[in-house]
């Protein structure tokens, strides 16, 4: 017997919406981070402690925009594919008739 493929668009594109959302505030996070590390690394006292710290963190800011992206792309992604189900099944009906 066949494998039957069932999909709940809505569920998909719930859920898409949902991590796209998700992708925003990880964004807002790591925006406040270096918001903090540039506040803390600005002021006239820096030991060389805190600034070699500062600059670890810096080096992780293109990684972590890079997975703001991804998250954001697998949210599109749900989307995307709630939104094929539903054409797909209206291309089926529109045969039918």
């Amino acid at each position: 017997m066949a494998n039957l493929f069932v999909a709940n668009p809505q569920a998909l594109k719930t859920e898409g919406e949902r991590v796209v959302n998700q992708s925003v505030e990880f964004n807002k996070n790591v925006e406040k981070l270096y918001e903090t590390v540039e506040q803390l690394t600005s002021s006239g006292y820096v030991s060389p402690a805190a600034a070699a710290i500062a600059a670890d963190i810096k080096s992780y800011r293109g990684d972590l925009n890079i997975m703001t992206a991804i998250i954001k792309d697998y949210g599109n992604y749900l989307l995307y594919a709630g939104d094929a189900v539903v054409k797909n099944e209206q291309r089926i009906i529109d045969e039918i008739k």
